[in-house]
């Protein structure tokens, strides 16, 4: 398990310190996929960077397993990394290595043995489907291939954690889909814990289980992605998961009810029901809902009826149903 204890990163400036971190504390389970989302400069990276003190912290705790990497000497820091791997946006593989060596790089590092090293390169090169490419150079390689080499280095020397820092955003939507469906692969069968700094919204929803929102330094939000994205708290989350929603709420006359889908019921017409079962007629501002696992997750924004009776009718409805809402005015 992966615990940051009220964590503080400062950098130094003409102007006095700058805090990219402010107070942070965050548990991050075994197993879990776990995604940080957050605008750019809210300090993910710095985040990330602090889990295995590519960054040092400027005071607070990282605690891996239950040892806090602040208070190790520089020997053990380097024995508790090798149980961390790491992928990068821009790869950083070694272009004067082929594709095996790059592999095979963390392996000689750690005095791997030797007659081992082969068995095990291949074995990861498998794993990430790019068998035929071990004598290849990273120069030869497209994008995601070059990813899928990064994610098998992080792997060599079989890590419990793996930090994954934007490692799709210079991807494009189809290789995004087929790294992050190699990831999710990862964690189910080698129970790797996979950490995901992001701030596509869409690679959250598609292979986390839990997510933080980081926002001006701190920690705005955390739980389960299904909870916060169906119904974000803080407005630097609405901001980041719903942001059409916001705009059309803030359009338009009258009285607004915000429907809120988390899986809780079951997939029914909701709207076509109103007008059946109420007589009410409604307009949808907006809908963003998806079905996952045949349950609905999402939000819609009606406008309610002007007549009270009505528009009570409405909120009396979707109470038998079960439905969540909240007005927006």
């Amino acid at each position: 398990m992966i615990q940051l204890l009220h964590l503080t990163k400062q950098y130094p400036s003409p102007a006095g310190p700058v805090a990219a971190l402010s107070d942070v504390t965050l548990t991050i389970p075994d197993g879990a996929i776990f995604g940080v989302i957050g605008l750019s400069g809210a300090g993910k990276s710095t985040l990330v960077r602090c889990i295995n003190l590519l960054e040092k912290p400027t005071s607070g705790q990282v605690l891996i397993d239950g040892e806090d990497l602040m208070k190790v000497k520089k020997r053990r820091l380097l024995e508790v990394r090798r149980s961390i791997g790491m992928i990068f946006q821009n790869f950083n593989l070694l272009e004067q290595r082929t594709v095996e060596d790059n592999v095979r790089f963390p392996l000689e590092i750690a005095r791997f043995d030797k007659e081992k090293r082969g068995e095990r390169v291949r074995e990861l090169l498998r794993l990430v489907g790019l068998s035929e490419k071990a004598k290849a150079y990273p120069s030869q390689l497209s994008g995601g291939q070059k990813q899928r080499v990064a994610i098998a280095r992080a792997l060599a020397t079989d890590p419990k954690y793996l930090l994954c820092d934007e490692a799709t955003s210079a991807l494009d939507p189809n290789t995004t889909a087929s790294i992050l469906a190699l990831l999710k692969e990862i964690n189910a069968s080698l129970g790797v814990t996979i950490v995901v700094i992001t701030h596509e919204m869409r690679v959250v929803e598609s292979i986390c289980t839990d997510v933080a929102v980081i926002g001006d330094s701190r920690i705005a939000e955390t739980g389960k992605v299904t909870e916060v994205f169906s119904d974000p708290k803080s407005e630097i989350a609405r901001e980041l998961i719903i942001p059409e929603l916001i705009r059309s709420v803030k359009s338009g006359g009258g009285n607004k009810l915000r429907l809120i889908f988390d899986g809780t019921v079951s997939d029914m017409p909701i709207i076509s029901a109103l007008a059946m079962d109420v007589g009410a007629a409604v307009n949808i501002l907006y809908a963003d809902t998806k079905n996952i696992d045949g349950m609905p997750f999402g939000h819609m924004v009606i406008t309610l009826p002007a007549e009270e009776e009505k528009a009570a009718a409405v909120k009396r409805y979707l109470s038998e149903k079960h439905v969540q809402y909240k007005e927006e005015i």
